[in-house]
């Protein structure tokens, strides 16, 4: 049986490219929007998941990546994208599902809860997974 190397990752940082036009603020809340995996400030819309604080200032150009400083550290481990229901990079803050070991997917029918996604490695299109534990939401 062959055996698989795991990586992992303690982040207290994240770096991602702010939505264009939303406006952040060194020291506000940060939040990924699930609706298309982009980094924006808080706001009133159901689709956000705060994760920390912004560390400067900015308007959003679609290209700036901006930094934010994590409420609290979190692992990543870094797995396979499934070929059904394949997560994108565009899919960054939502739950992603447990397929084979070690493949995630976007697609819940028939499968158990893995964790959060912080987004899709373009180098080598493997995903960065935030693990739940014992199919509950982070903590």
């Amino acid at each position: 049986m062959a055996e698989r190397k795991k990586i992992v990752a303690c982040w207290s940082r994240f770096r991602r490219v702010l939505k264009s036009a939303a406006v952040a603020e060194k020291g506000q809340i940060a939040c990924l929007d699930t609706a298309d995996g982009a980094l924006v400030p808080a706001g009133v819309a159901t689709t956000l998941v705060p994760i920390g604080y912004f560390t400067d200032s900015f308007t959003g150009d679609g290209v700036k990546v901006m930094e934010v400083q994590l409420f609290a550290e979190v692992t990543v481990q870094k797995l396979t994208a499934s070929a059904t229901g394949t997560p994108t990079d565009a899919d960054a803050g939502k739950v992603v599902y447990l397929r084979t070991t070690p493949e995630v997917s976007t697609t819940s029918t028939g499968s158990s809860v893995a964790g959060r996604l912080w987004g899709v490695d373009s180098a080598d299109g493997l995903c960065w997974v935030q693990m739940f534990l014992n199919g509950g939401a982070a903590s």
